[in-house]
């Protein structure tokens, strides 16, 4: 016992030493290419400059200055409104420094293909004078502020359109399961900035598709209970006729987990903690089964995803289906022969460039996938989360339908 607990603390330190170093490093991009590579290399008058910089670091530290506000009991439109202009900045800002970066990198490879090496770093000093050179740097600055701006606005209104309805057919080895509709929504994250009316919007849409069954794949809020029960009373709505199944993504372990399980029973889902239920669809057998978030045992021990453990006793001819909020489970659901896995936590990356950008550390992005006749679907997220921004990856409602 002192072992594993032991496991768990040094678990504990190195995932505080990873935010920190993680926290370290965004905070530095942001406040180098962000302020230091544009906003000081913008011909501005000084006071205009502040406030540019005044929302730079608002974007980097509103976040924890709305905690401390709910620490002291505070909420109402205020702390939303707070929400939304931090999380849009932080995207917008986001979006800019990647134009700076690929300015810099261009800037700097030309100069020195045309200069040399020596010349080519004075050439990413970027003066401001009224040379060609400093005119062609100010039409440049100016381009990215134009095109960010343009970017985020598209984003924003991607963000708060409802959500596609994907149907994906899967075919079932003898036809028994023929007609089953499974809708599945994921990642709604519920909080200052979605609120009530998106997820009534979402009922409405879930319910309209008539479905056999409803499984959310995690990731359903970002804070607690008595801040948000309000938020998601209206998915008590929802009713399936096979049930409504719930399992843990990682931010449900941010935001309180135990009294999170109890609130999402009391809207009447069934929570799938590393377990399974074997349902009956017109005389055929259908395994469901959940786990736990990939890497729920690192917040809770007892928490460990285990495919193995949730399927354990299942009818073997029996067709499998697991909830898994990050697709990293697949090759476990592989090995316990899931003929599909439901997935989400990735969002397909939210907005450009992170759509680009997922794919360096994410194998299964968005989307079906099918290996060694076993299938994977990752969907992209229902709402949002952080910058309400959605750009190259629309948000979704999936039914799953059984041919």
């Amino acid at each position: 016992m002192h072992d594993k607990a032991t496991m768990t603390s040094h678990q504990k330190i190195r995932i505080m030493s990873l935010f920190i170093l993680f926290l370290f490093v965004s905070i530095t991009v942001f406040l180098w290419f962000g302020g230091v590579r544009f906003i000081n290399q913008l011909a501005l008058p000084l006071p205009l400059r502040i406030v540019l910089w005044a929302s730079l670091l608002f974007a980097l530290f509103f976040s924890p200055l709305l905690f401390y506000l709910q620490t002291l009991g505070q909420k109402g439109p205020l702390l939303d409104a707070m929400a939304w202009a931090g999380y849009l900045l932080m995207g917008l800002y986001s979006i800019l420094i990647c134009g700076v970066i690929g300015r810099d990198l261009l800037l700097g490879f030309a100069a020195l293909l045309s200069k040399g090496t020596s010349k080519g770093h004075a050439a990413m000093d970027l003066p401001v004078n009224p040379s060609r050179r400093g005119l062609l740097i100010h039409g440049i600055n100016w381009g990215l502020a134009g095109a960010t701006g343009l970017l985020t606005g598209f984003a924003l209104k991607g963000a708060l359109t409802p959500p596609q309805v994907i149907t994906l057919t899967h075919p079932t080895p003898h036809g028994g399961l023929r007609g089953l509709r499974i809708v599945q929504i994921s990642d709604i994250h519920v909080s200052h900035t979605i609120r009530r009316g998106m997820v009534e919007r979402i009922v409405t849409m879930v319910s309209s598709l008539a479905p056999d069954i409803v499984v959310l794949t995690g990731d359903l809020v970002d804070g607690s209970v008595s801040m948000l029960r309000h938020g998601v009373a209206p998915l008590a709505g929802l009713h399936a006729p096979m049930g409504n199944y719930f399992i843990t993504g990682n931010h449900e372990y941010y935001s309180g987990v135990y009294p999170w399980l109890e609130e999402i029973k009391r809207l009447g889902f069934t929570v799938l903690l590393n377990s399974h239920q074997t349902l009956d669809y017109k005389g055929t057998p259908l395994v469901l089964a959940g786990v736990t978030d990939f890497h729920a045992g690192r917040i809770v021990p007892e928490h460990a995803s285990s495919p193995k453990q949730a399927l354990a006793g299942a009818p073997e001819d029996a067709y499998r289906i697991l909830l898994a909020h990050q697709p990293l489970s697949f090759p476990e659901a592989k090995a316990e022969n899931c003929h599909l896995t439901l997935s989400g936590h990735t969002h397909g990356g939210q907005y450009f460039p992170f759509t680009w950008m997922i794919h360096l550390v994410q194998p299964w992005v968005a989307g079906l996938y099918e290996e060694e006749g076993h299938r994977l679907y990752v969907n992209r997220g229902t709402a949002f989360w952080g910058p309400p921004l959605r750009l190259g990856s629309p948000s979704e409602i999936t039914l799953h339908l059984f041919s």
